[in-house]
């Protein structure tokens, strides 16, 4: 398994075209948020930036993972995945191979993203978490990428050809970026829309992000304006709580439905996947 680990991951870094392209979506946001989407009333430039931040990694989770799975295509098409269940190698190994790769691309991706990201907002004098928040921010990283590769890989179990996932994973970029609220602060947007997004796995992952990198950042806002800032509605409206009425979404809440729901994709991509093998 090692070894078509491995191979899997050596032909994602090799190909420099799907690596530009799965980290497209990452590219356009930021590059929309320079020009367009930065301006505003955001409490302080810290709270913007680490807002930033965690819209991205949360997409990054998703999107960083859909370069890899072309592979798992391409495999299918080419009659290579044939030779693979042909071999002596258990089957379930192949099957684990052809999903760990994605997984670990997209944590290595992330977390670089992640580094990046934090040696920027040091450098313009912004903050970032202590030991224990980067520990939870790592510890997200992974939940995320667990509930990411769990969709991804179902949806690609239901595609067959290269053509029509290179269409998918454009959509699934755009997509993800607004359902997270990374376009637009989901407390701007009709709350039918708001109630559609939280039923989005990864909105959780990016709800979390918040909670972990903005929580400095609003009480430096909050001491520097002598308690004259609203940092739970400034919270609200940016999308790092979230509330049904008087029910607020806690963060049990959105881990347990991040497991929920990975366990449930995942479980339906093997059961795909073991259908293409007969």
């Amino acid at each position: 398994m090692k070894t078509l680990l491995k191979r899997n991951v050596k032909l994602y870094f090799r190909d420099k075209a799907s690596l530009f392209f799965s980290m497209l979506s990452i590219i356009i946001i930021i590059a929309l948020f320079a020009l367009f989407l930065g301006q505003g009333n955001w409490g302080s430039n810290e709270i913007r930036d680490t807002w930033l931040m965690a819209g991205v990694l949360a997409v990054a989770s998703i999107t960083t993972s859909i370069g890899v799975f072309e592979v798992v295509i391409s495999d299918r098409l080419n009659k290579v995945a044939k030779g693979f269940y042909a071999s002596p190698v258990k089957r379930s190994h192949i099957t684990a191979a052809y999903v760990l790769s994605p997984f670990i691309v997209g944590v290595l991706m992330t977390t670089a993203t992640a580094i990046g990201f934090g040696i920027f907002i040091l450098a313009t004098g912004g903050y970032l978490p202590n030991a224990i928040g980067i520990l939870q921010l790592f510890g997200m990283i992974l939940l995320s990428n667990i509930t990411g590769t769990a969709i991804i890989g179902f949806i690609v179990s239901l595609i067959k050809s290269t053509g029509a996932w290179n269409t998918i994973g454009t959509i699934i970029g755009t997509l993800s970026g607004f359902l997270m609220g990374v376009y637009m602060p989901i407390g701007n947007l009709p709350n039918p829309v708001q109630n559609i997004m939280i039923l989005f796995p990864p909105f959780h992952s990016a709800m979390l992000f918040r909670q972990i990198l903005m929580d400095t950042p609003l009480q430096s806002a909050y001491t520097a304006s002598y308690g004259t800032l609203d940092t739970h509605e400034l919270s609200r409206i940016l999308g790092s709580t979230f509330s049904f009425g008087d029910f607020e979404i806690t963060p049990l809440i959105s881990i347990l439905f991040l497991l929920a729901s990975g366990a449930f994709f995942f479980w339906l991509s093997v059961m795909k996947m073991k259908k293409l093998e007969r």
